[in-house]
């Protein structure tokens, strides 16, 4: 567990570690997620997970599990093909949006994937 402080309060914010990527908890805005290896699909949610690398400013910070969806599969897939073999040490950048969460209704922080500059780059000199 680690603790936090914020706007210098005396309380301190509880944080509790997790396995999974969480969005304004291990990574942010803008860091990098390298994939670890080609994923496994979780019979019980019928998800796909990876292991993946967190970089923030250019640095590796963590490593945590991925809990793929339809909407950053695509993405990704567009980018790499859909062997998830082939994602193995490709890079994706992470951008916080909100989605609505269906079990509540209530907007959450999510994860949505873009490629990175360089892949964005190369894409786009190809397709001139």
């Amino acid at each position: 567990m680690s603790i936090r402080t914020e706007n210098n309060k005396n309380m301190p914010e509880i944080v509790f570690p997790s396995e999974w990527v969480k969005i304004g908890v291990n990574v942010k805005q803008g860091d990098t997620i390298r994939f670890l290896d080609a994923g496994t699909l979780d019979p019980e949610t019928e998800r796909y997970i990876f292991q993946v690398e967190i970089y923030s400013n250019g640095l590796m910070t963590e490593v945590k599990k991925f809990n793929l969806n339809k909407t950053n599969y695509k993405v990704i897939s567009a980018l790499y093909g859909s062997n998830s073999d082939a994602w193995v040490g490709k890079e994706m950048i992470v951008n916080s949006v909100k989605t609505r969460n269906p079990q509540t209704g209530l907007l959450v922080d999510s994860i949505a994937l873009t490629a990175p500059a360089t892949t964005a780059n190369t894409t786009a000199a190809t397709a001139a």
